[in-house]
């Protein structure tokens, strides 16, 4: 019996140390399950909350590319733009999203010059592409004919996109388009892009196009008329060439890498002036242009841009030091002899060369012939006791055979010197620092003829009666009162 007890509490004992391990177990194993618990959750967690972050970072930002055709190049450029409203974004300058891929594209054959003529538009626009738009915009306010060339949108197509938000960036790429990555060296945002809005007035494309010398000088006119009519700074957005006004100017003007957001004002008539610009102020442009940077499409060719502006403007146009050294010694070289006073200068621009082409002929283009510039010389010899002519041309060959003779009608009062060739920023400040100018027809001898500031004489028998050319111009926009037209 004591034995059979003695069995029954060993048991007992051996029972309860079970129940007791048991528990043990219970609670380790509990202990395990909630730590596995707590790291999963810890897990999902973080994954559940970067992919949230990656896919509200999709949704608000799209991979989106425009298309820049500086001079004879297509640049796409590729940036991140707010996909909520894609007809008024706001382009967000960023170093690590835009890549640019560039592309040649034959030159178009215009039906214009680019070396200094009035009606000389660019060769090749620089425009803005909508990523949605497969063709491209092209300037064609001035050609008669294309060859090779991208397809061109209208006016009114242009208006329909969204460029007031596209960023003109004025790097190129010589990369060819297919299959080619993103060139390493990025264009720099530097920290004077980061509060330029309504503050600035610059020329659709920075001057990227080809334009000559004169050309330029009507483009940055207008630039400055629109700065003083609306308040802004006139501004230039930096360049990786040197543009034609940097080779003769000390502009002191500011550059920037990038202007936007801005509003690009596109003209309707380039040898008009367009009196919907002075809507910028009060008008309804006003509204469309506020807190951006105004760009100008156009050629802008009219004396009415260079109004209220005059002393701005021959502030800008101040000739670098090594242009006017250049002035001063060739112009006391030529001094006839015997000549120390009491005679004036007269410069002659007489341009030939390419506007004699068929093309630019049946355009509307004339040239001026040698009954004209006798007519105009004779003028200044009527009014003036003693009279020296200087002449510049791009055929100065015809220019010794025609005019040369001159002089050897009144020895002792006409004198007639001529420019070779030196270069065509050396060659306008001669022209320019005459007293009085004669020119025959191009925005190279307008300008110079208006820094002069004297008496001009101009070919009246330009543009051609009838022609395309014609259809674009209003001679009293273009040529202001005071200027004397001759045949």
């Amino acid at each position: 019996m004591s034995t059979i007890l003695g069995v029954r509490r060993r048991c007992r004992k051996q029972l309860q140390h079970c129940r007791s391990s048991t528990g043990r177990c219970c609670s380790v194993r509990l202990l395990y399950v909630i730590l596995v618990i707590n790291i999963s959750s810890t897990l999902c967690f973080y994954l559940l909350s970067g992919a949230f972050s990656n896919a509200l970072h999709n949704a608000c930002t799209q991979s989106e590319s425009a298309v820049v055709l500086i001079g004879s190049r297509i640049v796409e450029m590729r940036h991140h733009i707010n996909d909520s409203d894609d007809t008024n974004t706001t382009i967000q300058p960023s170093k690590t999203s835009l890549s640019i891929v560039a592309r040649r594209w034959p030159s178009p054959a215009l039906s214009y010059s680019t070396t200094n003529s009035l009606s000389s538009p660019p060769q090749s626009a620089v425009v803005l592409v909508h990523p949605s738009i497969k063709t491209m915009i092209t300037d064609t306010s001035l050609t008669s004919s294309t060859t090779d060339a991208p397809p061109s949108l209208t006016t009114s197509d242009l208006s329909s996109l969204p460029i007031t938000s596209a960023s003109l960036l004025s790097t190129t790429s010589t990369a060819a388009v297919s299959n080619v990555p993103s060139p390493s060296s990025q264009p720099s945002i530097t920290s004077d892009t980061l509060d330029v809005q309504n503050k600035y007035v610059s020329f659709y494309g920075g001057f990227a196009d080809g334009r000559g010398l004169g050309n330029q000088m009507f483009d940055l006119a207008a630039v400055v008329y629109v700065s003083e009519l609306t308040g802004r700074q006139p501004a230039i957005l930096k360049l990786n060439n040197t543009i034609a006004l940097d080779q003769v100017f000390g502009l002191r003007i500011k550059r920037f890498d990038n202007l936007c957001p801005c509003y690009v004002f596109l003209e309707e008539w380039p040898l008009r002036y367009d009196r919907r610009i002075e809507e910028l102020v009060n008008g309804s442009l006003a509204e469309d242009s506020r807190d951006k940077s105004i760009f100008l499409r156009g050629c802008f060719q009219s004396w009415k841009y260079t109004r209220n502006v005059e002393r701005h403007l021959r502030h800008h146009f101040t000739f670098l030091p090594e242009i006017r050294q250049f002035v001063d010694k060739f112009l006391a070289d030529t001094r006839p002899p015997g000549w120390v006073d009491g005679y004036v200068r007269v410069g002659i621009h007489v341009r030939r060369g390419d506007i004699l082409n068929a093309d630019k002929i049946v355009f509307g283009h004339t040239s001026a012939n040698e009954q004209y510039f006798a007519h105009a010389m004779r003028y200044f010899v009527d009014r003036f006791d003693r009279v020296q002519f200087i002449v510049a041309s791009n055929d100065i060959r015809w220019c010794r055979q025609k005019l040369a003779y001159f002089a050897t009608t009144l020895p002792h009062r006409v004198d007639v010197s001529f420019l070779a060739t030196h270069s065509t920023g050396k060659d306008f400040a001669v022209l320019a620092s005459c007293e009085h100018v004669i020119m025959s027809t191009g925005t190279f001898g307008w300008w110079a003829a208006w820094l002069a500031g004297g008496i001009t004489i101009y070919y009246a028998d330009w543009p051609r009666n009838g022609s395309a050319l014609a259809s674009m111009f209003r001679r009293e926009d273009f040529f202001p009162s005071t200027w004397i037209g001759m045949t």
